[in-house]
Parts: structure tokens; sequence; C-alpha cells
């Protein structure tokens, strides 16, 4: 091997300049470094050789001796240790004067490694490249004879047939495999933040998130496509695997390395939703598609391997790449292949699958046979648009004929607001005393869709009535949680928080598998909703939050219905705890599925969490559009109790800019909304509209510095609040009371207050003094300052204005800031740097920056002097 063959082996590549660092991987770094073998295996495109130079710069910044080699398959044993022995003398200063070779000089150098003792790392990359016999002798010699000081790293494409269990078990091994290295939704905004800036939207970075899959060179290539765009919009809503920089990828760096027998098996499982041995020989007509499968899983990048290795699936740009290419072949070969796969799903009662792959081979009516039988399933699995789609194929006599199929049509219906014609085929069966228990049941389950999506709450106890006497006599699980959920549903807008939970425990007690998994989504996400009734965000975000997670992860991933509707639960909780930027992006390309599918107490909850955030960025313009764009979707969805609440957030914003007329104007839309609850299939929702109508009024009142008129209302949304268990709102009337008790005067006003924060603060609502008037912040600096007295309390009543200035602000606990924004805060205020910070508090330089962003946010600041002031100022910290 000559000298230069030598220096470029051992020569690490240049790190990019448009990495970020990922924080979960540098904490992994943290707790793995000084271990002797770290492995990291994963197809190409997964970063790892970009994370190996991340990490080598976390080693030398720590004193650490790092030798690099890239491997080839020229390396045979002794040539291998050749290389290995003149990166490491290279990277200590020491001169390569070993005239030993294989083992023995192997040993060598490491005694040599164990006499210096200091940190020593080896890291060697694309390992996959190795010989057998490399991988056999030296690297595994390498691992086994390690001193305490050297640690061994290993980059590779494939799991490596290295003897590592010994490590393990002594907790001397970490791995990481393609998962771990997939891009969290977090980190991809990051990089497109960082690549793009603010060309894009968080609804747009979103989608390409979940185009790419987490897939870090998918990224790449997406942003390549993008950035030179005139209209980066648009290229993102057309970004496609058929052209550009990624069809360049998959044509030359992937295809040009596989035989063309694998080519044409990728080629032809591209029809393949989910791919498992059994469909992969059918497709090709090959016996070994196990043994293919397992090679295209550890060479490629395309293949999503799940807990189920039985089943895999191609990731959905490189289906899309492949789909283009399976069009390409003869019209009679691609009809023979989905009709095989159509018959082979058939035989299988996957009926979904057999209507698509009959429609694809041209057999329209052996697809309608299939979708037929596939709704209900579909239906219960959530997948709402494909469900509708084969409805609108099924003819209107097939239909007729089926009353099974009719009542899963009408659980379809129920779902795409088409509520009175769901209602009414349900009713047929309902009122029909010779239907059989199973069928009246299926009904009853449609009615209660219908009415929960049509907020006609006031149908349920007509429903319960019919439903209570056949509960025991029908076994299905999902029909037991279906009833169990409806009633956890009135309940809830009884103002029955606790019995909700009590309801949702019966219900997952079924289990939330197969069938059982849509409903046991809406238990938790109508669990969630209850703590927020509560008042208790810190208890919605830890009953939301894994379940999320693992939903997320899930094929159908972010925009699957349960997770669009876990998502809402989840935003809203945060956002009442003070964290907007993590709130925004559970949202980020949801809503219009939330729209569509969600519940009107999902909808309300995604439209007031992106309003309030527009309010904590200091843009009430975006707040009053997203407010306006409820009020639309109430008026598209006939859904008054939408309108509510968007208008009693417009006069709460409108009331700060003391707007008379927009007000007097909303608040005769408000009134006349209210009168839609009088009917009866409403009317169980009017306490609810008193409550937000009363808060609202209340607000216009102290506009207008009307006490009296103020008092009242807050008098009786206190008891509404009370009687419906909404702790939130009850925090937030009791503000206003203070408010109130302030501008009279009172004693009374500072305790109230007091004890609104203290509640705020134990129940985890960061957002309780932000939300409510403009004169409690200012009320809660003065107390905290020590400088209240009934003088000053008497001259607001006399003049109708805000106290005096305080004289001086000492540290506040509302739940305006969390605790670690505080403390960098109260850092920043000394003059530190990022840096210093993070050392200070044993994180990140990119953790600080997140922080520091939100307290921009927060503050309305616009820099780190701005922020300060604005928190002396609100006496957030001390001068």
């Amino acid at each position: 091997m000559s000298e230069s063959e030598i220096i470029l082996k051992i020569t690490p590549p240049r790190l990019s300049r448009a990495a970020i660092d990922r924080e979960r991987l540098l904490q992994f770094w943290d707790a793995v470094h000084e271990r002797t073998a770290i492995l990291v295996a994963a197809p190409a495109g997964f970063g790892k050789t970009t994370l190996l130079l991340q990490w080598r710069r976390r080693w030398l910044e720590n004193g650490a001796v790092v030798a690099w080699l890239g491997s080839d398959a020229e390396d045979d044993p002794a040539r291998f240790v050749t290389a290995l022995s003149r990166s490491v003398r290279s990277a200590s200063g020491r001169n390569d004067r070993s005239r030993r070779y294989g083992i023995e000089a192997l040993t060598d150098l490491l005694s040599e490694i164990a006499q210096r003792g200091a940190q020593t790392v080896i890291i060697i990359d694309d390992a996959e490249r190795l010989p057998d016999a490399t991988l056999r002798d030296p690297v595994q010699y390498l691992l086994l004879n390690a001193p305490a000081n050297l640690s061994v790293v290993i980059s590779s494409r494939v799991a490596l047939p290295l003897q590592v269990a010994e490590l393990a078990a002594k907790g001397k091994l970490a791995t990481l495999s393609a998962e771990d290295l997939r891009l969290r939704f977090e980190e991809s905004l990051a990089i497109l933040e960082k690549n793009l800036g603010p060309r894009l939207t968080l609804d747009e970075r979103a989608l390409l998130h979940e185009a790419t899959e987490g897939w870090p060179i998918g990224l790449q290539l997406a942003i390549a496509s993008v950035e030179h765009d005139a209209d980066p919009s648009s290229a993102v809503r057309t970004f496609s695997a058929r052209r550009g920089h990624l069809q360049d990828y998959f044509v030359e760096s992937m295809l040009s390395r596989l035989p063309p027998s694998m080519v044409a098996l990728l080629t032809r499982i591209s029809i393949l939703n989910n791919i498992n041995i059994e469909l992969c020989e059918l497709v090709s007509g090959q016996p070994d598609g196990a043994a293919q499968l397992e090679r295209l899983i550890s060479e490629t990048p395309i293949m999503m391997v799940g807990e189920d290795r039985d089943w895999i699936r191609l990731h959905s740009l490189a289906r899309d790449f492949l789909l283009s290419r399976f069009e390409q072949l003869p019209a009679a070969e691609r009809a023979q292949l989905h009709g095989r796969v159509s018959h082979w799903h058939a035989d299988r009662e996957n009926f979904h699958q057999a209507a698509h792959h009959a429609l694809a081979a041209g057999d329209e009516v052996l697809a309608q046979g299939y979708a037929a039988r596939s709704l209900w399933t579909l239906g219960v699995q959530g997948k709402v648009v494909e469900a509708k789609e084969w409805l609108e194929r099924i003819p209107a006599a097939v239909l007729a004929r089926d009353a099974e199929l009719r009542i899963s049509a009408a659980m379809i219906l129920a779902v795409t607001n088409r509520h009175e014609e769901a209602l009414a085929i349900a009713r047929e069966v309902i009122d029909d005393p010779s239907a059989a228990p199973s069928l009246r049941v299926s009904a009853l389950r449609a009615a209660t869709a219908a009415a929960a999506y049509a907020d006609h709450l006031g149908l349920v106890p007509w429903v319960l009535a019919n439903w209570k006497p056949l509960v025991n006599g029908v076994a299905e699980p999902l029909f037991a949680m279906a009833y169990l959920n409806v009633t956890a549903l009135s309940v809830l807008h009884a103002g029955g928080t606790r019995e909700v939970r009590e309801l949702v425990a019966q219900a997952l007690a079924h289990g939330d598998t197969g069938s059982l998994k849509l409903a046991a989504g809406f238990s938790r996400v109508l669990r969630g909703v209850s703590h927020l009734w509560d008042g208790e965000p810190d208890l919605a975000a830890a009953a939301i939050r894994p379940t999320l997670a693992e939903v997320d992860a899930e094929p159908d991933g972010r925009r699957s219905m349960i997770a669009c509707l876990l998502a809402s639960v989840l935003a809203a909780a945060l956002q009442r705890q003070g964290e907007p930027l993590a709130a925004q992006s559970l949202l980020a390309n949801r809503l219009d599925v939330i729209e569509r599918w969600g519940f009107p107490d999902n909808i309300v909850l995604a439209y007031l969490t992106l309003a309030r955030i527009a309010l904590s960025d200091g843009d009430e313009q975006r707040a009053l559009r997203t407010l306006e764009g409820l009020d639309a979707l109430a008026a598209r969805e006939r859904l008054p109790r939408l309108s509510v609440y968007s208008v009693a957030e417009r006069i709460r914003i409108h009331a700060l800019r003391h707007n008379h007329e927009t007000i007097a104007a909303l608040t005769r839309q408000l009134d006349a909304i209210a009168t839609e609850f009088e009917r009866e299939e409403l009317r169980p929702l009017r306490p609810e509209i008193q409550l937000v109508s009363s808060v609202a009024k209340a607000d216009a009142a102290l506009m207008r510095n009307d006490v009296d008129e103020a008092e009242q209302l807050l008098d009786a949304a206190d008891a509404l609040a009370t009687q419906l268990h909404r702790g939130g709102e009850a925090r937030s009337v009791m503000v206003l009371r203070s408010v109130v008790a302030w501008k009279r005067g009172s004693e009374e006003a500072i305790p109230l207050l007091r004890e609104a924060i203290n509640l705020a603060t134990l129940a985890g609502d960061g957002w309780l003094l932000t939300h409510a008037h403009p004169l409690a912040l200012e009320m809660a600096s003065k107390w905290e300052a020590g400088i209240i007295d009934p003088k000053h309390a008497r001259a607001v009543k006399r003049e109708g204005a805000a106290p005096p200035a305080a004289v001086r602000s000492v540290p506040i606990h509302n739940g305006v800031l969390t605790s670690k924004e505080s403390e960098i805060l109260s850092l920043i205020a000394r003059g530190m740097s990022n840096k210093s910070i993070a050392l200070v508090l044993d994180i990140s330089p990119g953790t600080v920056k997140w922080h520091l962003k939100n307290i921009y946010l927060k503050l309305s600041a616009s820099t780190r002097r701005h922020a300060v002031d604005r928190a002396r100022l609100l006496g957030l910290i001390q001068p």
C-alpha cells in the first residue's frame, strides 16, 4: 500500500457546514463514549459518517486521541493492521516504526495504547466493505483485547458478524440502528430552518419531514430540490422521487449497485403496501423471496422494517420512484400481477387490499364486491378517506339490499359531515324490533358517531336508552367500548370529568389493538380532554404524550386520524404550560385532518391553541385570522359551538385594544348564536356556551370600566365553571374577579390573584396570567414588589387606571417562564454567553438557543437585552 493510499484512508472527510448537532445523539455519546465498542449499523443515507465526525470532534474537545480509518474491499488483515497502526500513531503524534505484521503488530499497538493511558478512540468507517477474514481476525481481536482506555467505533451499512455478546453482558457495548438515526420531527424542522430559513412555512416543513420519513439523505435531497426554486411552496407540494435530485439518487446510488434481478424485484414489489415472503415470491415468481428480502433490508435504505419483521414496506419516496418504473411494464403483465395479489388478499379476507388490486387489474365488479366487504374494517381502523372513496363506487342497489353494509356506510357518512343521512339509516334499524341485536348495536354505534360529529349531544340519552338493554347481549368488545366512549362524552359535557376517566379505564380494559385501536384512541382523547377541563394541562400532557409518540411512529404517521386528534389535545396542554413552539409543531400539517375527522372538541382546541400561540408571538392579526377561519368552518359544517368560541375569543382580543364598535357587533353575533342552543339536540351544550359567553362579555365590560356588569357576569361564570368542572376557566374568572376587586379598591384583590396564580402553578398552567386582563400582570408585579397599599387601590377605583409602576422588581413564580427558562434568563442578565450558560447548566449550546427562542416568544422580545429588560419590567427576574 502506497503512502498516498494510507494518507487517504486515515484522513477523515470534511464535516459539512450544513450538518446540525442532533442533541439526542450527542446525549447518547455522553452516555457511551467510554465504552469499549460502539457499533453503528444503518443503510446508506442515514448520516453515519456525519455523526462519527461530530463525535470525533467531541472526543477531541475532551482531550482524547482519535484515529480514523476508512475501509475498502482491498483491506485484507495485513493491510488493515498496517493502516490502523499508522492512523493511531499519526493521531498520537508518534512515528510508526513497527516492523511486525498481523496480530503481532496489533498486539504491539494495543500495548502502546494501554501504556500511554490517555483515552484513545479508533473510528472504522464503511466496515461493511471489509473482507470476512479481516472482520473475523484483526477486527474481532481488536474488540476482545482492547485495553480500558480504548474505544472502538465501527460504522457499517449492515450488521457485522462480530462476537460481541461478552462485551454486551459486561456493559461495554453500545449500538445504534437505522431507527436510532432516523430524523425525529423536531430534528427535520431544525435542519430545514437552518438551510431554508423562513422560505417554508411550518406546515411545509412538516410535509417534507413526512414525505422523507426521517431519512436524512432524503431530506437533504428535498432541500436541494427546493432551495433554488423560485416558488419553494410549490416545490414542496410537488416534491417527488420521479424527477430531479431524488430520481438521480435512486438511479445512480441505489439501482446502479444492484444486479438486474434485484432491480426487477424492487420494481414489481412496488405495487405492494406491505410485503412479506409469500407476496414477494408471488410477485417475483421466484422461490427465494426470503433471501432476496433480507438482502434488500440489509443493503438498501428503502426498506422500512417494524417490530414485526415478517412484514416490511418500501419507503414512500422509493416506492413512488419504483412505481414510475412499474408503469413502464407491459399492460398485460401489470394486470396479471395485480390480479394475483388481489386473489391472495381476498383469500385472507384483506378485502380493502383485494379491492385496490382488483381495480388496478381492471375488474371493476370484483373491486366493488371486495370494497363492500372492506367498509366495516376501514371504518374501525379510522381509514376514512379510503372508506369514503370505496363507498362512492358501490352501486346504490348493492347498498339497498344489504342492511349490514348500509350500517357500515352510515358510519362513514357520520364521519364525513353527512350526519343526517347517517342518522336516518341508523334509525331504520334501531326502530325495527325484528332486527338482530348485533345489527341494532351496530346501528346505535353509527347513531352515536353522527350525534358526536354533529355536536348533537341531546340525542345521546335516546341512543343510550336504546343501547343499554343490549349491552350484555352483544359480546363484541368494540361495541362495549363504543358505549362507554359515548357515555363518557356525554358525562364530560355535564362536568363529570372524574367519571369520564373511570369510564375510559373500563373501555381500555377491553384492549387497544386490531379493531379496538381506533376506539381506544378515542378513549385516550377523552381522558386528555377531561384533564384539560379540570384545568390540569400537566396531567393532560402526561396522559397523551406516550400514546401519540407510538402512533406517530406507525406507518400512517403523523397524519392518521387518531394521531391528529391526540395532537390537538397535547398541543392545547403544552400551550397552557407555556410551550408555544412545541404546541405549534404538534399541529403542523395536521389542521386539515383535524378539521375533516375531528370531533368539535378537537377542532376548538386546535384553533384556540393556534390563535393563542399567535398572541404569544405578538401577532394579533394572525390570531384574528385564525379565529375567523374557525367561524367560517363553523358555518360550513353547521357547528354553532365553534362560532361561540371564535366570537368570544375575538371579543377578548378587541377588548385589549378598546375597539368598542367591533365588540358591540361581536356581542350581538354571540347573542344570536346562543339562541341555537335552545334546540333539543344542542341543549346539553348550553351551560358551556353560557360560560364562554359570560367570560367574553366580562372582558368587554371591564374594557368599558363597567365594574358592576363585569361582576355579575363573573359571578355567573364562576358558578358555571364550578358546575362544569372547568378548572382553567375558573382560575381565569378568579383573575378577572381580582381585577374587579382591584378597581373597587377591595382588599380581596391581591389574595384572589395570588390564589389563582398558586392554583395555576400547581396545575402546570403557565399561560394563565398572560391570557387574563392586562391589569392582572401589573398587579402581580406590584404585589411581589411589596408596594401594594389601599391608597393605590382607591386611586384605581377613582381614576379607572392601572396602578403606578413598581419601584423595584423581584422574581415572580407565576408560570410565565419555565424554571429552566428563568435560570437561563438570569444568567443572561449576568452577561454570560450561550456557551458559558451551557457549561453552567450542563446542557448543549443548541438547547440554550432553543430555550432562548421560547423566552423571546413569551416576552415579545427580539434580543437578549430586550428579553432581560422585559423580564425585569414584569418582575420575572431580579434587577
